[in-house]
């Protein structure tokens, strides 16, 4: 079905009260009828809308758990039936033929109950009464869209979303109980989400506190393009947002994937901890240079440059390890290799690895890492901005006697499987080296390093103000258009216990991913849905 219709949304913001099952739904019910008044053609409540969220066992939501169609549905129902309208709420639901709880979100319409979808990636309190749904991401085909419903966490990983997109998702309905410090803006990861997939994403949050947990607010109607149409960061009330369908973009991003080289996705590398079957680098302390140079050069110039650059910096661990941005050469005769070379030699003079990448014309970029020793390794991007369907390339990381470093440049910096391919062989440092003409923020780069264990270090030209380095929240520097070209960061063993531990990475749900490494819908030759 092809859509060209413009569609009101609301989001409705407000604090359940736990345990108040009736107060819940009367409150529900007022707001879904004030929303449909007002237009709104889909209407999304929060997570866990009807009960409350933080509960410390299966006894103790028992009272409040309900099957699904059921009486919170059937009130819904009846809000959609009479004003022709979609409503998504987040409840917890009784399984009622094994009676197994999960934190759900139903999807009603005119005629009832459309689906249902149980949270696959629990957060902290869930897992002490609720398992974890089990089944594929479903998206709803109906008469404004195609909807899929997420759950909070699930926002987390970049898989759920990109599945909704890849199955033909226009809509993510959100309901959500994020929390932080706070009521805050609508949170940068929703925006990503939305971004990454082309999706209108409509985040119903709640706000306020329950049994110690603070709740962020800010529910939000956002664009495909990560921007947001209207929010509202604390207090009850209701978000509306006008959205137009078909989106373009998400076909022109999905289309650009590379299903063949994301095979590692697949993969729980961290099941066990590391040390059976693979020594680790050593934990000792080391440097990160990023250096910020235009992207147009000479050969010369690089070389004169670096030797500067490295004479004049004082690093301090016997650990050193650089960052270049991508550079394209003036003089057309020179090659790969020549810019190896180069590179080498400073490697072996200065006693450093050396990351850096080249872009011929009409050509895909690549990157290198040199040592002391000479070449480690070599990549081509794998996400290619050209018509060479005859390069096969695969994504690399390189181990390092102080770490792993992945490698990426050109056009993988723009996607999430890049990042995550990265991370599950194993890179500490994910190196990004870019000429700053691609379509991405750092905001965007420090939530995909996030989400994946690991220091990014980014080097671009100084005019794109893209080169960063950054650690969870032990360390962000970024470089600002006028101020010195290098950022430098030293790293010790304490500060990079988390990315060895790999908190986030042990918590993917493997088993429902396949589709990451499959284009369903679109594929590279812009296949129509």
């Amino acid at each position: 079905m092809e859509y060209d219709v413009r569609v009101k949304v609301a989001a409705v913001q407000f604090e359940p009260e736990q345990g108040q099952l009736h107060e819940n739904r009367r409150r529900m019910f007022e707001n879904a009828v004030a929303a449909a008044k007002q237009g709104a053609k889909l209407i999304v409540f929060p997570e866990m809308a009807t009960s409350g969220y933080v509960w410390e066992n299966r006894e103790e939501i028992t009272p409040f758990v309900e099957s699904i169609p059921g009486e919170t549905t059937n009130m819904l129902s009846a809000v959609a039936s009479q004003y022709d309208c979609y409503i998504v709420t987040g409840l917890p639901e009784k399984d009622h033929r094994t009676g197994v709880f999960y934190n759900s979100a139903v999807l009603i319409g005119p005629e009832g109950v459309v689906g249902s979808y149980r949270k696959t990636h629990l957060f902290s309190a869930d897992p002490r009464w609720a398992r974890e749904g089990k089944n594929d991401i479903p998206v709803f085909d109906t008469s404004i869209g195609r909807i899929a419903i997420l759950i909070c966490m699930d926002a987390m990983y970049f898989e759920p979303a990109r599945l909704a997109a890849l199955k033909g998702a226009d809509i993510m309905a959100f309901p959500t109980n994020w929390v932080g410090r706070g009521n805050k803006p609508p949170s940068k990861t929703w925006r990503l989400r939305a971004k990454e997939n082309g999706l209108y994403w409509i985040a119903a949050n709640r706000w306020g506190t329950e049994r110690g947990a603070q709740f962020t607010g800010g529910s939000a109607v956002i664009d495909h393009s990560g921007e947001v149409i209207d929010s509202l960061i604390s207090g009850n009330g209701i978000v509306f947002g006008e959205i137009e369908l078909p989106v373009h973009q998400q076909k022109q991003i999905l289309k650009n994937r590379n299903p063949e080289a994301y095979q590692d996705i697949l993969l729980n590398t961290y099941l066990w901890e590391e040390g059976e079957t693979r020594i680790s680098p050593k934990q000792e302390p080391f440097d990160i240079l990023s250096i910020s140079l235009e992207h147009q050069q000479s050969i010369t110039f690089i070389e004169d440059q670096l030797r500067h650059l490295m004479q004049m910096f004082s690093f301090t661990s016997s650990h050193r390890f650089v960052i270049l941005p991508e550079i394209t050469f003036f003089e057309k005769e020179i090659q790969f290799h020549d810019y190896q070379h180069v590179l080498e030699k400073i490697a072996s003079e200065f006693s450093v690895y050396i990351v850096a990448s080249m872009r011929m014309e009409n050509r895909r970029a690549n990157s290198l890492l040199v040592g002391p020793s000479g070449c480690l390794g070599k990549y081509s991007q794998v996400h290619s901005d050209q018509e060479d369907d005859s390069v096969k390339s695969s994504f690399l990381t390189v181990e390092l006697p102080f770490a792993r470093v992945g490698l990426l440049t050109g056009e993988d910096i723009l996607f999430p499987e890049s990042y995550r391919i990265l991370a599950k062989q194993g890179a500490d440092i994910i190196a990004a080296s870019s000429d700053g003409n691609e379509h991405y923020d750092t905001w965007m780069q420090r939530i995909w390093a996030y989400e994946n264990d690991a220091i990014l270090a980014a080097a671009a030209p100084p005019s794109s103000e893209k080169s960063i380095i950054f650690l969870h929240s032990q360390v962000s520097l970024d470089l600002k258009e006028g101020e010195s070209q290098i950022l430098f960061q030293r790293f010790t063993p304490d500060m990079t216990a988390k990315v060895r531990r790999r908190p986030f990475l042990r918590r993917l749900n493997h088993h429902l991913y396949d589709g990451i490494v499959r284009n369903p819908i679109y594929t590279k030759a812009g296949a129509n849905r």
